[in-house]
């Protein structure tokens, strides 16, 4: 008897494990990148769709850090409108030696340089969300240039 209910259990351990796999939703991962330039260092931070992320600058070791839930759904959500959008990449015009270039790339898709002013509103959505994750990173820039239709965040 038991026997049986050890085997019994068994499969519907067996069972659940292989609904909760099927069904989990298999994890994001987009990876902002600043080039740096003369006078700065350059950083990467890496967003998980779990919220976990890590930032690095320079040749540092990269630090683990943690996103609120709404601001990860957000960057992943305008990321995706971003890549619909499908905004051609044109050069905006900068400094040689202390312009820097900034871009995200998820799924394959690299988003047009943000150090340039967004073309459209999914554009300025995620200058918005790179600016929200590099202070959630604990790293201190200038604001990154708004479009003419936009208003930088109160």
């Amino acid at each position: 008897m038991k026997r049986a209910v050890d085997r019994v259990i068994s499969v519907i351990f067996t069972a659940y494990a292989a609904v909760v796999l099927i069904g989990a939703a298999p994890l994001e991962s987009a990876v902002i990148v600043d080039s740096g330039s003369t006078n700065t260092l350059g950083y990467r931070i890496e967003v998980r769709s779990d919220g976990s992320a890590s930032v690095s600058t320079g040749s540092s070791s990269p630090k683990p850090f943690t996103v609120p839930h709404a601001t990860v759904q957000s960057f992943f959500a305008d990321l995706a409108a971003a890549r619909k959008g499908n905004a051609p990449t044109s050069a905006c015009v900068k400094s040689a030696s202390f312009g820097s270039t900034l871009r995200v790339t998820w799924q394959q898709w690299v988003s047009p340089d943000l150090t340039c002013p967004p073309k459209d509103a999914s554009e300025a959505a995620l200058v918005t969300d790179v600016q929200t994750l590099r202070e959630e990173a604990g790293i201190k820039a200038a604001p990154l240039r708004q479009g003419p239709q936009t208003q930088p965040p109160d």
